[in-house]
């Protein structure tokens, strides 16, 4: 009760005097700048409100009345009004102990809050106010006056708060935060006068008050200022945080200027709102805009127009290229062709170029491409991985097709992307791209003909059984069976009537196709020939011991699933997510390229994922 009758009697004594005015927003605009179009200048706020803050969705600029769309940045710059602070601690008798204590290190934290550009002092308060320090940049003199308080006697509040405005010496953002934990029991001025002295010094007052019990001074609201309690250390620091956040920071706007406007003077008005409401405003500044061309090439952007073109008849000739190859390719073949290209084959041997008159473009682009193939070497290889995938094509072909690949994904890179990336992307995308695809139909080919295999020789051991001989066997298989098994024994029984034997044609087939059961079953079909017995009993044990390979081969294979599945997963997330956080977050990662350590780490880790998965690799795979 006796808190309350002293705080209703300093708010009549306020009342009754006459009111401190609010010091109010100041919104200051200085440096203005023309620079590429753009007006660039500085803005500083002293004594904004509670919540308030210099940002581009409350600041708003405007020339004449014509509104520009304003960027705000924060500068370490110091503002061009000074500003001072000045501290009260209250050191009675009651701040004796722990609350001093607490005191002291949310002053000093206090201390290293704020700007580097902000004046400190400090003021205690006892039976009598004592300056203990004037408005100093030095943060270690300011602390060194806090370490040497000392709490005895009463609380002299009023009087403490009329000498920290006397030490506000300088024009600009001037402050009082004062910290006690009780009344006024001391002082020989009222809060009348105290509420004067403020006003005057265009002051504002910060109140904390330190304890659950605390009488807070109505002399902050009179001022505009920030009343805080705090009961516990802890609080007391979050306290000092929030009043420290309280002074604005410095910061540049840049806002483009409208071509009809360059040649004028126009004035600049500048605009603090919060919720649609307006704090303050910056009136009256004149800028001069030249007529010359930087503001309009600013204003109004040029682009080039020779790389789109470049661009467009890129995609034109890189299309048509790839397009023609294509119809080449696809659209002139023809049954009869390609069964006497295999007849050629076969008769001149694997690797041969069969010389043909070019009467074409594309037919001379293939025979050159051929020729040069074959004086590298490179056409038996090709055209072993041809067969292999099940593609009707020649050497020469494949490589125009893949050239042709490549040349289309450039031209699609480089429109998405920068020139040297899309280049190398691109061409290296399209190359390797058509490799993958070549060896992935190679591997699915293999592994469907091991899955017919066991089927379609029983259809050879019913056939043998039914009084066919093997070749005729092997016919029927061809006509009726599905491929790939029919298409390759078809080929096997062509070059056994061209002369060949029939176990070496298939021994090539079980090569070609990397089948080891074709290859055994080929040896027993060579035993039995020599030491006499059934072909059809070899056959069929043949086609039991595959099938029960086969079974357990995909038994092996479900059970692994698991562990394949949790192999590609751990190899592929790191790279996924590294892709992810390169596309939306690249300033995240840059430090991993940029410099030493990160480069170090990178290494690392690349090298640690490469044992993984080769270590993962190892893991999961079962050989059956």
């Amino acid at each position: 009760m006796k808190r309350l009758a002293v705080a209703l009697g300093i708010l009549g004594a306020l009342v009754a005097a006459p009111a401190a005015a609010d010091p109010g927003t100041d919104l200051s605009v200085s440096g203005v700048t023309i620079d590429h179009g753009h007006v660039r200048f500085t803005v500083t706020a002293d004594h904004l409100p509670p919540g308030v803050s210099l940002d581009s969705a409350s600041l708003s600029v405007d020339l004449d009345g014509v509104a520009l769309p304003a960027t705000v940045t924060r500068t370490a710059a110091p503002p061009p009004k000074p500003r001072e602070v000045v501290l009260i601690v209250d050191t009675s008798g009651s701040m004796a102990g722990a609350r001093l204590a607490g005191a002291k290190a949310a002053a000093d934290g206090y201390a290293d809050g704020l700007p580097a550009d902000v004046a400190l002092g400090l003021v205690s308060v006892a039976d009598a106010p004592v300056t203990v320090l004037g408005p100093t940049r030095d943060r270690a003199a300011f602390k060194g006056a806090v370490a040497g308080l000392a709490a005895h006697g009463g609380t002299a509040l009023y009087d403490g708060v009329r000498q920290a405005v006397t030490l506000l010496s300088v024009p600009g953002e001037r402050r009082v935060v004062l910290l006690s934990d009780g009344t006024d029991t001391a002082s020989h001025s009222t809060a009348a006068q105290a509420a004067a002295d403020l006003s005057a010094g265009r002051a504002s007052l910060d109140v904390i008050a330190y304890g659950p019990d605390a009488a807070v001074s109505p002399l902050a609201v009179a001022t505009g200022g920030r009343i805080v309690t705090a009961a516990d250390p802890s609080a007391l620091r979050a306290a000092f945080a929030g009043i420290t956040a309280t002074l604005a920071p410095v910061v540049t706007v840049a806002a483009p200027v409208p071509t009809r406007l360059a040649g004028t003077t126009p004035t600049m008005h500048v605009t603090l709102s919060q919720g649609g409401t307006t704090v303050a405003t910056a009136t009256g500044t004149p800028v001069a805009l030249p007529a010359g061309p930087p503001l309009v090439a600013a204003s109004i952007p040029r682009t080039p127009r020779w790389p789109l073109y470049l661009a467009l008849g890129a995609t034109g000739g890189g299309l048509l290229l790839g397009g023609l190859v294509v119809m080449y390719l696809l659209v002139g073949r023809a049954t009869v062709r390609n069964r006497l290209r295999q007849i050629e084959r076969a008769a001149k041997g694997t690797g041969q170029a069969v010389d043909r008159e070019p009467n074409s473009l594309l037919d001379a682009a293939v025979s050159a491409t051929e020729q040069v193939l074959v004086r590298r070497d490179y056409a038996g290889q090709i055209e072993v991985d041809l067969d292999r995938a099940g593609i009707d094509l020649r050497p020469a072909e494949w490589t125009l097709l893949r050239i042709g690949v490549a040349v289309l994904g450039v031209v699609l890179a480089v429109l998405a992307l920068p020139l040297l990336p899309g280049l190398l992307l691109g061409g290296l995308g399209g190359w390797f791209g058509t490799a993958g695809y070549r060896r992935l139909r190679a591997t699915r080919r293999a592994r469907r003909f091991a899955d017919q295999l066991p089927e379609s020789l029983q259809l050879v051991v019913s056939a043998l059984r039914s009084g066919f001989s093997f070749p005729q066997a092997i016919a029927a298989l061809a006509q009726e069976g599905d491929e790939a098994v029919a298409g390759e024994f078809g080929r096997a029984l062509a070059e056994s009537r061209l002369g060949g034997e029939l176990e070496e044609a298939l021994l090539r087939v079980a090569t070609r196709m990397d089948s080891r059961d074709l290859a055994w079953l080929v040896m027993a079909i060579r035993v039995q020939r020599e030491v006499g017995g059934t072909l059809s009993e070899v056959l069929e044990t043949a086609v039991e011991t595959m099938r029960e390979r086969a079974r357990l081969r995909r038994h092996v294979r479900g059970l692994s699933a698991e562990g394949r599945l949790s192999a590609w997963v751990l190899a592929g997330m790191p790279v996924m997510l590294a892709a992810f956080m390169f596309t939306f977050r690249a300033e995240y990662l840059r430090p991993l390229y940029t410099t030493p350590i990160g480069l170090a780490m990178l290494t690392s880790a690349v090298l640690m994922m490469a044992a993984g998965t080769f270590w993962l690799s190892k893991v999961v795979k079962v050989e059956v």
